[in-house]
């Protein structure tokens, strides 16, 4: 970022994300076994991947053949732990303490830089200086990795997200101050709200928020944050809720 704001050169910029990759992969190899170098490498090139599919639930099926949980569980978490993955984990039911309820084997995996993701699926400068391809390409999940490191900047100390069998997901859901909050992401300007209906009709809380490309307004009884300002989340809808903002 600081390189960008003094340079305004997207190569150089990209020159530098790859460098820190590349420093990634060399630690892996430097502070492990070669075991956990391997394991460790196979999950770090699955993650991109993964969030591509339209299912965003991490699978270790999908990191190497025959990969099983008990192999892989550990460097996972070992990621996690050294925040260079985030991990989201699927809730049954929103309620507090929102870790009483996550399913420990249903979750989604981010990587912890949105900048350093779009460096590893090699995404051209015309895409990231085209704002609408961004948002619209990869299945909307640059835009979902781009909220979950927000989300973390800024407090939350763990993620969790909502489902409820194929008939709606919500992308976070977040608990403050006794109260849990859910968030929609959407990658472009649509209105759609089906999953936050859903989910208001089960659990009617107290503010729906959405975060996306548009800026701010209120659509129904939905406050969107525009994605610059999701490190607001949510604190701007329960200020509505008492007539100052949005």
């Amino acid at each position: 970022m600081a390189l960008y704001a003094e340079s305004r050169d997207l190569k150089r910029v990209r020159s530098v994300q790859e460098a820190i990759l590349d420093a990634h992969i060399h630690d892996f190899a430097k502070h492990t076994t070669k075991t956990e170098a391997v394991r460790f490498s196979r999950i770090w090139d699955a993650v991109p991947g993964q969030l591509a599919k339209e299912n965003k639930k991490f699978r270790y099926a999908d990191v190497a053949k025959h990969a099983r949980a008990r192999d892989y569980a550990e460097s996972l978490q070992w990621l996690a732990d050294a925040g260079l993955v985030l991990k989201c984990h699927n809730i049954k039911c929103p309620k507090l303490p929102l870790s009483g309820y996550r399913e420990d084997e249903a979750f989604k995996i981010y990587l912890l830089d949105v900048g350093l993701l779009g460096a590893r699926l090699g995404l051209t400068e015309r895409t990231i200086v085209e704002g609408d391809r961004l948002f619209s390409e990869y299945s909307g999940a640059f835009v979902e990795n781009y909220v979950a490191q927000e989300l973390v900047a800024y407090g939350c100390r763990d993620l969790y997200y909502w489902t409820s069998a194929n008939q709606a997901e919500v992308d976070f859901v977040v608990g403050r101050d006794d109260v849990v909050y859910p968030l929609e992401v959407k990658a472009g300007a649509s209105s759609k709200k089906k999953s936050l209906l859903v989910y208001a009709e089960k659990f009617t809380p107290p503010v729906l928020s959405r975060a996306s490309p548009m800026n701010f307004k209120k659509d129904g009884g939905i406050h969107n944050y525009p994605l610059y300002a999701v490190s607001r989340f949510p604190d701007l809808g329960r200020a509505s809720g008492q007539n100052r903002i949005l």
